[in-house]
């Protein structure tokens, strides 16, 4: 079992702008979707997708949460750990992508309620029970360094705080990261804990401080990985790029499904960079992920042809 503690939104994605509008200008998508949103469900998603028990931890609204209950349920994530927020509507985002980048817009809403969630001592003793727990969110490192200090004693543990500069540039941060077996930042968010710019600089600095395992998302120049003090690098996967939306916590669940499997660091790593690139193939974090067939005939495919994965 997997469990996945994190914020949950909806998600309205709007794509196929030609360029992002300045302040006071209007520009009109060409498509637009409504899904499930939020490091937690997509990655949530994702796993259960290749074949892996999952279920999730967190807070939606009490009036709209029981749409993000049924999307994850149809994707057969198990919804029995998310509580219904009676003063706050789901948190919703706004994401507005071009094949290149994308900007977002977020309300957090009933994920106001997280921090409590994780003070719970029933919380606790929900997470005993899991193999791997992965966390979606930014904990209080002043409160929940404890909490992540007892986890690391009894499992795997995982986190992607998403872009929460204040957390990324916060010293004591490093404290809750020290107790995870691996962190999932993408460049810029390593860059601003690491106090560095280059790939290769920011792992060995993170090394440094006392982190155990990062996977360092690279966008279009593949993925980079610290593992027990190694370091290796795998180049970007060709794909028709739709939507950017969730391509990080698809590569999130790509790297956890692949570990949990007990493969070696660089199948993880080639994994994890095969499930984020993929997955941007449709509008939102969750449709163009994988299925476990299909991951195995792309990762074939890749061996044979390229790209490579190198130390």
């Amino acid at each position: 079992m997997v469990t996945i503690v994190g914020e949950f939104f909806i998600d309205e994605i709007f794509t196929g702008f030609n360029t992002f509008p300045k302040p006071g200008e209007e520009s009109f998508a060409r498509k637009f979707v409504r899904e499930a949103g939020g490091g937690a469900a997509i990655t949530a998603c994702g796993l259960a997708r290749l074949g892996v028990q999952v279920r999730v931890l967190g807070a939606v609204g009490k009036t709209d949460g029981q749409w993000i209950v049924d999307r994850l349920s149809s994707c057969g994530v198990d919804c029995s750990g998310l509580r219904f927020n009676p003063a706050e509507p789901t948190g919703i985002t706004i994401s507005a992508s071009t094949r290149e980048d994308r900007a977002f817009f977020s309300y957090y809403g009933a994920n106001l309620q997280l921090e409590q969630l994780l003070e719970k001592t029933a919380l606790t003793r929900a997470l005993d029970s899991a193999r791997h727990i992965h966390f979606a969110c930014a904990p209080d490192p002043d409160v929940h360094t404890r909490l992540f200090a007892a986890l690391d004693r009894r499992c795997r543990v995982s986190i992607d705080v998403q872009s929460h500069v204040s957390w990324l540039t916060r010293p004591e941060s490093l404290n809750i990261l020290r107790h995870c077996d691996v962190f999932f930042p993408n460049e810029r968010e390593g860059g601003w804990i690491a106090s560095a710019v280059e790939p290769h600089e920011i792992l060995t600095r993170l090394r440094d401080k006392g982190l155990r395992g990062v996977g360092l998302k690279l966008g279009g120049k593949g993925a980079a990985l610290l593992w027990r003090r190694r370091q290796f690098l795998t180049d970007p996967v060709p794909v028709e790029t739709v939507d950017t939306t969730g391509a990080g916590d698809s590569f999130n669940a790509g790297f956890i499904f692949a570990w949990l499997r007990g493969y070696s660091a660089r199948r993880c790593l080639r994994i994890a960079n095969i499930c984020g690139a993929l997955s941007t193939r449709a509008l939102g974090g969750i449709a163009a992920f994988p299925s476990l067939p299909e991951l195995a005939e792309y990762e074939a495919r890749l061996a044979k042809e390229g790209p490579g994965t190198k130390k």
